[in-house]
């Protein structure tokens, strides 16, 4: 498979491309280019938005992807503008938060565009769980050492990458891409 053939993820974020490849399974060629985003009420929004910014630039077959956590309690905020709060304020200010709440519940979404050269699909996975005051496992890649999915007595930084896989909410997104993918190929479509 060329350049021109290949599936590129257009993020600057190097955590999500290998994210995306391990659940994808196939290999991703990752761009990474400063895409706007603007300010929507959902994280759909904001990356069907990134989608047509994306596209312009000329890639036969493209993924973006955003990701969104909110708190159940505060009619879903931060959510799509979580990425807003740790860069201000870190994993702290989330926890500071979280500790301020009677109620830590929380809905963790990822929403995952894909441009077949004609067309866009968008496919979003969620995930239920709380976010915790104080991080556990490796504070590395976003919230994850704070948010603990519901059922799961491991937050995403205490996983292995298989078990984070196969809970998270960029994992439930990616999977129906990969889906769709497969019978696109099946079929004959992209």
């Amino acid at each position: 498979m060329g350049v021109a053939d290949a599936l590129i993820l257009v993020s600057s974020n190097p955590n999500k491309g290998i994210e995306a490849e391990r659940i994808l399974g196939v290999p991703l060629l990752r761009v990474s280019l400063a895409l706007p985003e603007i300010q929507a009420a959902t994280v759909e929004d904001i990356t069907r938005y990134k989608l047509e910014v994306a596209r312009t630039k000329g890639y036969k077959r493209l993924v973006v992807e955003d990701v969104s956590l909110g708190f159940d309690e505060l009619g879903n905020f931060p959510g799509p503008y979580v990425k807003w709060l740790l860069e201000a304020a870190g994993g702290k200010g989330l926890a500071a938060i979280a500790y301020a709440l009677n109620n830590r519940a929380a809905k963790a979404e990822c929403c995952v565009a894909y441009w077949d050269g004609e067309q866009g699909h968008v496919f979003c996975g969620q995930c239920a769980g709380d976010v915790l005051v104080e991080p556990r496992g490796a504070q590395n890649f976003g919230w994850d050492a704070w948010f603990l999915p519901r059922g799961s007595k491991k937050t995403f930084a205490e996983m292995s990458p298989e078990e984070k896989d196969r809970q998270s909410h960029r994992g439930n997104a990616y999977r129906q891409l990969a889906a769709h993918l497969t019978s696109a190929v099946s079929s004959g479509r992209k």
